[in-house]
């Protein structure tokens, strides 16, 4: 029966801690060991070759340098067995990598957004001079925004196209920037990566080929499709099972308060400053 199991981080987990980096070294230490010998050994025999024909006879012995030694042989294999057993590309390398993906597609729309709110923003001008025209209250100055807008009519009408590429970039945005934080919060917690890395363990997959991953808002988890088995692993991140990676919109908005992003807009800098770079403060 091809049942999909979905298994949930829970409270006891046991797997084994991150691999540590002295398998590889010892690979890289004792085949270096054998792979000298072996370029001794090709030295000797060419050398034995040329002074043979040559009618030159080397010292008895000599081949004893180039040859390799059962502590070296047992040494290389005790090396590529350990290796063999490592995992270095683990679930938090993994979800990390998933997270940049989702980032990069994050920045993508951030550009469109950007050059659509910019498109937007020169409205700006005519918005200052009506709030000042308004403050005011006189008819001159209600006349100098009436004659302002009958000039650049054309240039300060907002076009539906790009009033729609700004709505949507909002949305790809808010999409991509949820997942890219579903993938880097479970990344940076110890107990969910510890449950992925058991979970890869005992369906024999690997990071590397053989693990797909799948953000899935509906439910508030990332979940962990494995190749070679016919069960998931997933992680909730709403607080279900302990693991709460959402903020509040007045956290966000109080974050995003102190970005350059915001602080070198023209909404925050004034369409002078922005677009003419004068009148700064």
């Amino acid at each position: 029966m091809n049942k999909l199991q979905t298994l949930i981080v829970g409270l006891s987990l046991s797997v084994t801690g991150a691999a540590q980096a002295d398998p590889l070294n010892d690979l890289v230490n004792s085949s270096q060991a054998v792979v000298d010998q072996l370029n001794i050994g090709y030295k000797t025999v060419a050398g034995l070759r040329y002074n043979a024909n040559a009618g030159y006879i080397a010292p008895t012995g000599m081949v004893d340098n180039a040859k390799i030694s059962e502590a070296q042989r047992v040494a290389y294999n005790d090396a590529m067995s350990a290796m063999a057993d490592m995992s270095f590309y683990t679930a938090e390398d993994f979800l990390l990598d998933q997270g940049d993906i989702a980032l990069s597609n994050m920045e993508t729309a951030i550009d469109t957004f950007t050059e659509a709110a910019t498109e937007i923003a020169v409205i700006l001008e005519v918005t200052t001079l009506a709030e000042e025209a308004a403050q005011t209250g006189t008819n001159a100055d209600a006349q100098t925004v009436a004659e302002f807008a009958e000039a650049n009519e054309a240039s300060l009408t907002l076009q539906a196209e790009t009033v729609t590429e700004y709505n949507s970039s909002l949305e790809d945005i808010e999409g991509y920037a949820q997942e890219a934080a579903a993938y880097i919060g479970i990344a940076n917690d110890a107990d969910s990566v510890a449950f992925f890395d058991s979970s890869a363990e005992q369906a024999n997959s690997s990071f590397v080929d053989e693990v797909q991953a799948s953000y899935q808002a509906s439910n508030n988890w990332v979940k962990l499709d494995f190749d070679n088995v016919n069960y998931a692993a997933a992680v909730y991140f709403d607080g279900t099972n302990g693991l709460d990676l959402f903020v509040s919109s007045t956290q966000v908005l109080l974050d995003g308060e102190g970005q350059t992003f915001y602080t070198s807009s023209p909404s925050y800098v004034g369409y002078e400053c922005f677009f003419y770079n004068t009148g700064c403060d």
